[in-house]
């Protein structure tokens, strides 16, 4: 994977009030860790914005400070609830060469059969945890669910997975499931249900008072 580029600024200045003048200036506060002391940094929001619509775990970042060069990952972030603006990046530097851990997004295509028939379709798993060189990080994985017919699961364990990857997640875990359609029951329908149950304990009732009394 071609790693994207980013221009970065030391940070001096920390704690919380220094973090939202950064902000307001339209910086993102953020640190690099990994195989030596934090480096703490600042990146310019709207440059991230441009080069990154969503934040994914396995996109590999360059990033320039002062001359020096960092290949990273991005390993969390806090983010603004109401608007989504970014608020603060941890970036974790990796050593070409070595192999890493990291989370991939999984990409459902196809349209599966049993939705088609009247099926409801849940994909409970939507990222997977895996281990392999830099270069062979996987934008995304992914996964055909078109030939899923209805009480069909896709697992773990179903998927090839790319070349020089290994997936760690869990074998068993479900990708996709294709499901009954409830159906829901009418509220008329449901008092003549209670009205049949209580009918029959209450002949139950009767039965066993009249057993008894023959005894």
């Amino acid at each position: 994977m071609e790693a994207k580029t980013l221009k970065a600024e030391p940070r001096t200045a920390q704690g919380s009030g220094a973090a939202r003048r950064l902000r307001r200036a339209g910086k993102i506060p953020a640190v690099i860790y990994g195989h030596h002391e934090p480096e703490v940094i600042t990146i310019d929001a709207r440059e991230f914005g441009d080069q990154f619509k969503t934040v994914s775990e396995s996109t590999i970042i360059h990033i320039e400070v002062d001359g020096k060069g960092f290949d990273v990952l991005i390993k969390d972030y806090q983010s603004d609830i109401l608007t989504g603006r970014i608020l603060h990046l941890d970036f974790f530097e990796i050593e070409r060469g070595k192999k890493l851990r990291t989370n991939v997004h999984v990409h459902h295509t196809g349209n599966p059969v049993g939705v088609r028939e009247g099926g409801v379709l849940s994909m409970p798993t939507r990222d997977l945890e895996i281990e392999c060189l830099p270069k062979d990080i996987p934008e995304e994985i992914l996964v055909d669910i078109s030939g899923l017919n209805i009480g069909d699961a896709l697992h773990v364990s179903d998927i090839t997975p790319p070349p020089g990857v290994t997936i760690l997640s869990n074998e068993d875990q479900v990708l996709a499931l294709v499901e009954h359609q409830r159906v829901e029951v009418e509220p008329e329908e449901e008092e003549e249900v209670e009205e049949g149950a209580l009918e029959g304990e209450e002949a139950e009732s009767e039965e066993s008072e009249e057993s008894r009394s023959e005894e």
